[in-house]
């Protein structure tokens, strides 16, 4: 028997349609306003581009707030987000403050994660010359039966 001539199942759904058909389903609660051709609305293809300027710098900011209140990784999701705006963009009016927001929120979280990287590791390689182990909440004991 050839494949060719008789293809299988999967073979002949592949080829007929390679994607599946959506549907758009109505509450049936709702009433229909307008009785022409559905559409679904969608956020357009890039809508961070959409924003304007001015919301964009004010989100950069509270981010770069939020990362004084011990949470860097804010710090770190400003810089990677606005990064395009501040340095890469044509110039246009907010950019130096853009540019200020960026910068600092970079050096804030790379200054965190030293320390904190710093701290971890001097943490676990002087923990028994201190006996720090009962900083913490877990005791060992060595065995499971006592």
């Amino acid at each position: 028997m050839d494949v060719s001539t008789n293809p299988t199942t999967s073979q002949a759904n592949e080829t007929e349609n390679q994607y599946p058909e959506v549907r758009i389903h109505q509450n049936p609660q709702t009433r229909n306003v307008h009785d022409g051709n559905q559409t679904e609305h969608r956020p357009p293809h890039n809508w961070r581009t959409s924003i304007k300027k001015d919301e964009k710098l004010n989100i950069c900011r509270i981010y770069y707030i939020a990362g004084f209140f011990l949470l860097p990784f804010f710090w770190l999701v400003n810089f990677v987000w606005h990064y395009n705006d501040a340095y890469l963009a044509e110039p246009f009016e907010e950019q130096p403050q853009f540019q200020r927001y960026v910068l600092r929120s970079g050096i804030g979280f790379i200054f965190w994660s030293v320390l904190l990287i710093g701290w971890v590791f001097y943490f676990q390689t002087q923990r028994n010359y201190y006996n720090w182990d009962y900083l913490t909440f877990n005791f060992p004991t060595g065995s499971f039966l006592n």
